[in-house]
């Protein structure tokens, strides 16, 4: 971003030298500003090329705001009502079949649950949760004033940055589990290996008799777990556009009369249906993905939630920027 500032500075600059002759179209003063709102901090440099007609292009940088929190991974409710105490003893019952699974012809191998990755040895109840705002972004807007010395103007242009806008995700070093939910994965895996393979020691000695299940949450008709090919991670992210067209209006020149000024702007970035991606198993495809949610299959509750994220498809702006003429 900081070489995307130093670009759009030059090149106002290269316009400005490029003016030499009295063209009222060319770039006429050059200005820099500092702005806050609801977009995070902004810095640009802008121009104008006439009384009614000025550019801006620059960063806006937001602040990463993060949030912890911790949930109960519902083991219990996932296995049969069985305590957290007896899903450990399942583990090297899953663990002593599981040799003798892979000895099988035909079948892809499978690793056993490592307890040394988990807190004393044993599952975990809870997870620690990270959720992040991540908003930085660039722009270029064209002010045009319509009234002959006000300072009144309309504003269209663009917002431009990452479509991934907030992140939820088990948080890095989280004691206990410094590789994630691994053991959870290979838990997973032999759980689906045995149900694959009914003839096999590790489904009729162990998961059958025992009804043991995969590990994860039930949202609707999606079933939340850990992806084994995310080495153990999980990540649920809301992604709106790029590109983000933008119209607005407000007061203050992009560059002012005197050395100093002061630019508010009011307006709307157009950034699309929000979608939210979660990491999910098919059990009827037999395939982990990254998959967006549909509200109408995410059960009343969490439906209820999409459908209010999925209105917002416009970002509301307002800045303030403090802007400093320098030719």
């Amino acid at each position: 971003m900081k070489k995307l500032l130093v670009v759009c500075g030059f090149a106002l600059l290269g316009l400005q030298n490029a003016s030499a002759q009295s063209d009222s179209w060319a770039p006429q003063n050059i200005a820099i500003g500092v702005g806050v709102g609801t977009t995070g901090i902004s810095i640009d440099a802008s121009t104008t090329f006439s009384t009614w007609l000025g550019l801006r292009a620059g960063v806006d940088i937001m602040p990463g705001i993060k949030i912890n929190k911790s949930i109960d991974l519902g083991i219990q409710d996932k296995t049969q009502g069985k305590t957290v105490a007896e899903m450990n003893k399942y583990i090297d019952d899953l663990n002593a079949r599981i040799d003798n699974y892979n000895a099988m012809p035909g079948v892809t191998k499978i690793d056993k649950v490592d307890r040394s990755l988990l807190p004393e040895r044993e599952l975990p109840n809870k997870l620690d949760l990270q959720g992040k705002l991540s908003n930085t972004t660039g722009h270029v807007l064209i002010d045009v004033y319509p009234i002959p010395g006000f300072s009144f103007h309309a504003t269209v242009g663009a917002y431009f940055g990452p479509s991934k806008i907030i992140s939820v995700y088990n948080k890095p070093g989280q004691e206990g589990l410094p590789e994630g939910l691994t053991p959870i994965s290979q838990w997973n895996n032999a759980i689906i290996a045995a149900k694959a393979n009914p003839t096999s020691l590790l489904y009729t000695q162990v998961v059958k008799p025992n009804n043991l299940d995969m590990i994860g949450a039930e949202l609707g008709d999606y079933f939340i777990t850990p992806n084994p090919a995310e080495n153990g991670n999980v990540e649920a992210n809301i992604k709106v556009n790029g590109f983000r067209p933008y119209v607005g209006i407000g007061f203050g020149r992009a560059v002012p009369k005197r050395r100093l000024g002061v630019q508010v702007d009011l307006g709307c970035q157009f950034w699309g249906k929000p979608k939210v991606y979660i990491p999910t198993y098919n059990k009827d495809a037999n395939t982990y993905q990254n998959e967006q949610i549909d509200a109408e299959r995410a059960g009343d509750d969490a439906g209820k939630i999409l459908k209010i994220v999925s209105k917002f498809s416009v970002y509301p702006t307002l800045n303030i920027r403090l802007v400093g003429r320098i030719l």
